[in-house]
């Protein structure tokens, strides 16, 4: 049987609004406060976030780390040029030396007929039989000392969206696509809604009386893959979510002082109100869709999205489609950077 969804808010988002690289200081980026209650917008910067938090609130941060998981190749013995996306490890070898992902691919069919894939002198790779039809299984081989997750993590790209400079990440990206909460490997997208924090903002909140709480939901492929599958919407996919319990004890002691939880990105959002399905560790299937009722999230901190994306579906069942097309409305008049590398809002 299949389940009903409401179709994604969408919009026209002109390419050159798309920001192709952050600002700096990140805490620079502008910050759109909006008021849930009486639909009103402030307009503000990321430096100035502590003047919108009420007394008492909680910050929760994603603190996984983005992998290198983009690779560029060549099929042998075609020499035909591909490009891979690492999404899950399924298994390696007891040496280390090799190491079978799940990957989606372009293009994918081509991938999967190829004898080997070369991306240099260190690493190649051989195609395995995979059921699902949008990725393939992928063994992947390293022909020097190293380990194959050494030699992954040298030869790999950041995996920016295809929207900023077509998916090419650069050294830069590497510094500039990882939030500084960074610590446990395992996301293919970053959570973007904490890249506009620094050190000496968290520093700044925290004097001012903001406390602040960490978990961990591996960010999937729900950025790089359609939402809508022959006219339905496809659900995000499940994600792999730690929630300690030292931030169980902190969000729920928050709200029961009175406090308010800010999820810092639409993937805490997921992993916070997955836990009040009694869910802390393993993966997370929830789909947050208009008519939602939050129970652990009294606010957002988030980017702008694509158009016509789940994200802004999560978005939409928090601020209502009305005000959700008020705020993106301002955002395009008022000359807001959107998307990954873009400003963002705070929902209150």
């Amino acid at each position: 049987m299949t389940t009903e969804f409401p179709t994604p808010y969408t919009y026209e988002l002109p390419k050159e609004r798309i920001a192709q690289r952050p600002v700096h200081p990140p805490e620079s980026a502008r910050l759109m406060v909006v008021e849930r209650s009486t639909g009103r917008i402030v307009d503000s910067t990321f430096a100035s976030l502590g003047e919108f938090l009420p007394s008492g609130s909680r910050l929760v941060f994603n603190d996984t780390m983005v992998i290198p998981a983009r690779l560029f190749g060549s099929l042998s013995p075609s020499g035909a040029q591909i490009e891979i996306l690492l999404v899950r490890r399924i298994s390696s070898s007891d040496c280390g030396k090799e190491v079978v992902w799940s990957c989606l691919g372009r293009p994918l069919k081509r991938i999967r007929k190829a004898e080997r894939i070369i991306f240099s002198d260190e690493l190649s790779a051989v195609v395995e039989e995979s059921a699902v039809l949008e990725s393939a299984n992928i063994r992947f081989i390293s022909h020097s000392e190293k380990f194959v997750d050494e030699v992954l993590h040298a030869h790999g790209n950041m995996p920016i969206p295809p929207y900023i400079r077509e998916g090419r990440g650069d050294e830069e990206d590497r510094k500039d696509y990882q939030t500084i909460f960074a610590e446990r490997p395992g996301s293919v997208a970053a959570p973007t809604a904490s890249l506009h924090f620094s050190k000496s903002l968290v520093e700044d909140l925290t004097r001012a009386g903001v406390t602040t709480s960490f978990l961990t939901l591996h960010v999937g492929t729900a950025s790089f893959q359609p939402v809508l599958v022959n006219g339905e919407v496809k659900p995000p996919a499940a994600e792999s979510l730690t929630i300690p319990e030292n931030t169980q004890t902190e969000v729920r002691d928050t709200r029961a002082g009175g406090g308010r939880v800010i999820g810092v990105g639409t993937t805490v959002t997921r992993a916070l109100e997955t836990m009040s399905l009694g869910t802390t560790s393993g993966e997370t299937e929830l789909f947050i869709v208009p008519g939602y009722r939050f129970q652990n999230v009294d606010g957002i901190i988030t980017n702008f999205h694509q158009p016509g994306t789940t994200h802004l579906l999560l978005v939409e069942a928090f601020l209502g489609k009305e005000l959700l097309d008020k705020v993106y409305q301002h955002g395009l008049q008022n000359g807001y950077r959107f998307l990954s590398y873009g400003d963002g809002m705070i929902l209150l």
